[in-house]
């Protein structure tokens, strides 16, 4: 059995305003969730790198919000584009950890 290498948790409570000024809802934020952890099942088994829903994490002030353990890092503001970008983080951890 592998050990857990990395686990990332996304705020699915979260929104955002964007630019023309109306706010996204929260189906934006599972949407990335459920995106995210598709892609990591594609490359990963579930014993090494997961990635959860979270409820409110705290900063969904500005943005859909993460954390990635076990490294504790927090990505904030983050929009669905940055999918690919958190999905990389996500990918290094793993692979720091080998």
């Amino acid at each position: 059995m592998s050990k857990l290498k990395a686990h990332l948790f996304v705020c699915t409570s979260c929104t955002y305003n964007r630019p023309d000024g109306t706010e996204s809802s929260p189906e934006e934020a599972v949407a990335m969730r459920k995106n995210l952890k598709n892609r990591a099942r594609e490359c990963f088994s579930k014993s090494e790198v997961r990635v959860s829903a979270s409820t409110c994490l705290g900063e969904c002030e500005s943005g859909i919000a993460s954390v990635l353990y076990p490294k504790g890092e927090w990505n904030l503001r983050l929009r669905p584009e940055d999918e690919d970008a958190l999905f990389a983080k996500l990918t290094e951890e793993a692979a720091r950890l080998k």
